[in-house]
Formats: C-alpha cells, sequence, structure tokens
C-alpha cells in the first residue's frame, strides 16, 4: 500500500495523468490543457475590433477621387477638347457608347466623390461599427450612381448646346459666365447648408443598406442645385483636364464654405471664362 502511495505521488509529480480517454503514464502538457481551455472559454476569445474604412470612412471617396483622375489622365490622350481637330464633336458623339459612358462615369467621380465625404461620415457613424464600412460604402455607392445618371442626362443637354453654338469653347466659356452669376444669389448660402441635411438611418438589419442608399440618392439630388452647371461646363468640353480641374476646385469651395465666399468664386468662374476663351482664339 506505502509502495503505491509513493508510486502515485511520483507520478503526479512527473505531470504523469490518468483520466477518461488518458492511459496511465500518458503525459499531458500542462500547455496543452491551457489550450483547452482557453478554447472553449468564451471569455478568452479575442474581441474584433472596427476596420480602418469603419473609423476612417472619409478615406474611400478620397481614394474613389484619386483612382478617378488617374483614370482620366491616363486616357487623356483619347479625348481632346480642340475644336480645330474636332474631337470634341467626336467626344460628344460618343456619349452614349460604353466608351463614352465610362468617360462620363469617371469625371463624375473625379468631381463629385469628395462631395460625399459629409455624407460618408453620417452613414459609417449612425451604423454598428462592425457594418460602418459596408454603410459608407453603400451610401457612396448610391449617391455616385445617381449623380451618373445625372451626368449623362447633362451630357446630352451639352451636346445640343455646344453643337448649337458650333464651338465646344465659347459655350463652356458661356456656362461658366452663367456659374459665375449663380453665384450671386443672396439665398445661395442658407440653401448650400441644406445639401447635406441628415437622414434617420437604422443601424442594423435588413433594412439598414436600404436607409444608406436612400441617404445616397437624396443627398446627390440636394447637390443638384448647387453642382449641375459646373458638371455641364466639365460636359461641354470633356477633353479639357485643366479646366475639369478648375471647375472642380471652385464647385468644391463654393460648397466648403458654404457660399460665403460667393463674390470671389464668381471672379475666379469669371477668370477661367476668359482664360478659356483667350486660348482658343
Amino acid at each position: 500500500m506505502h509502495d503505491f502511495g509513493r508510486r502515485r505521488a511520483l507520478q503526479q509529480q512527473q505531470g504523469l495523468t490518468q483520466g477518461p480517454g488518458l492511459t496511465l503514464g500518458h503525459r499531458c502538457p500542462p500547455v496543452s490543457l491551457l489550450g483547452r481551455v482557453s478554447a472553449t472559454d468564451p471569455r478568452t476569445r479575442r474581441r474584433r475590433r472596427p476596420s480602418r474604412l469603419a473609423s476612417r470612412p472619409q478615406t474611400l471617396p478620397i481614394v474613389a477621387t484619386v483612382l478617378a483622375w488617374a483614370v482620366l489622365v491616363v486616357s487623356h490622350s483619347a479625348v481632346t477638347g480642340s475644336d480645330h481637330s474636332g474631337a470634341s464633336d467626336a467626344a460628344h458623339g460618343s456619349v452614349f457608347t460604353p466608351a463614352g459612358i465610362g468617360h462620363v462615369a469617371a469625371m463624375t467621380v473625379a468631381m463629385m466623390a469628395t462631395f460625399a465625404l459629409s455624407g460618408v461620415r453620417t452613414a459609417a457613424f449612425n451604423s454598428l461599427w462592425w457594418r460602418a464600412g459596408r454603410a459608407a460604402a453603400v451610401f457612396l455607392t448610391a449617391f455616385l450612381l445617381t449623380w451618373t445618371v445625372i451626368a449623362l442626362c447633362l451630357a446630352a443637354v451639352a451636346t445640343a448646346w455646344t453643337t448649337w453654338l458650333g464651338s465646344a469653347t465659347i459655350g463652356t466659356a458661356a456656362l461658366l459666365a452663367v456659374c459665375a452669376l449663380a453665384q450671386l444669389d443672396p439665398t445661395r448660402p442658407e440653401r448650400a447648408k441644406r445639401c447635406d441635411r441628415p437622414m434617420r438611418l437604422r443601424a442594423g438589419g435588413p433594412d439598414a443598406d436600404v436607409d444608406c442608399a436612400r441617404y445616397g440618392v437624396s443627398t446627390a439630388c440636394r447637390h443638384v442645385r448647387f453642382c449641375a452647371l459646373p458638371m455641364l461646363a466639365m460636359l461641354a468640353l470633356p477633353g479639357h483636364l485643366l479646366m475639369m480641374a478648375a471647375v472642380t476646385v471652385l464647385a468644391l469651395a463654393d460648397r466648403v464654405t458654404d457660399g460665403r465666399r460667393r463674390l470671389v468664386i464668381a471672379a475666379a468662374y469669371t477668370a477661367l471664362a476668359v482664360a478659356l476663351l483667350l486660348s482658343w482664339r
């Protein structure tokens, strides 16, 4: 009996165990036992952390803008805005082809993606943290798709306008002058604040994506009154990247300042129209 007791104590000191499924003399390392406990204990599970897109949703429209401008720069050799070469007429005529629609979509993303910054943050921060990135992506997709449809309609108007005038440069300069006149509206600052009016969004559930999509469409429609004219000017001369960049900066400055710098922006639109006419001459 004493020998059996000493043998049992020696086995316990050496880490030998005996239990269900284990034979006497089978060594089971303490680390593996701890591993089994940690795998089954729910308190030891690692918590999920919000993704970078969930914590910084504004990176999504910024990346989209950079990629769109890269596409426009790469394709610039195929699209020119010169009246003398007649390429502008060809560009207008090809708007409703797959290549033309792609070009209009790239122009739309390049100009309008940054206008979705406020809405993207609202959609993300009003959602559950684990679906905040998805909410931002749904909002931005709906916003840009809506504006692409609007831009295609404006492209048809730009085609008719420049065809009637017989010159894309003169037509674009006239549209820039109209943009300058629109800045003189005294109610513009108050109306600009309504563009990013928030919407009640469900944080989760099957209808949360629908709410984000509806919010993107409604936000895009509210921006039409301020961005339609600059977009029309860009579409009238689709191959002039410098003019497109200048119009995008002015439209964004108008939106960021909420119309508080109307006279400065009006003067900039006028100077851009005059410079365009002088370069054509």
